[in-house]
């Protein structure tokens, strides 16, 4: 698995309505910015918590690695995003720090989906 995976996994959760498929994505200590003026959450479930409004609205997301940077076990990645649904298109740039798991896997240490 390499960081930009996630990218994949995240937007097939969303679609799938998978709010605990998302929650897996992030570190159990992980940080998530909701946005400009909003306070980060703090913790998987907290996270979970925040992400659930995402999925009560239906729609497709594209998102895609632009930038990987990665030192071993760690990898601060920026990436472009776009949500097709109801209301139109919302698109922005994240800004995100990853680390491997023990299996191997990539999860979220900090989600900053707004570049905030």
């Amino acid at each position: 698995m390499k960081p930009q995976d996630v990218h994949r996994l995240f937007a097939e959760y969303l679609k799938d309505r998978d709010l605990d498929g998302l929650g897996s994505l992030f570190d159990d200590h992980a940080v998530f910015i909701p946005g400009a003026g909003h306070e980060p959450v703090r913790g998987r479930e907290s996270i979970k918590k925040a992400l659930k409004p995402y999925l009560d609205s239906p729609g497709t997301m594209e998102m895609g690695a632009t930038s990987v940077h990665q030192n071993g076990d760690l990898a601060m990645v920026e990436a472009r995003w776009r949500i097709t649904g109801e209301d139109g298109i919302t698109e922005g740039k994240a800004l995100e720090v990853m680390k491997r798991t023990s299996a191997g896997n990539w999860v979220y240490v900090i989600d900053n989906p707004y570049s905030v």
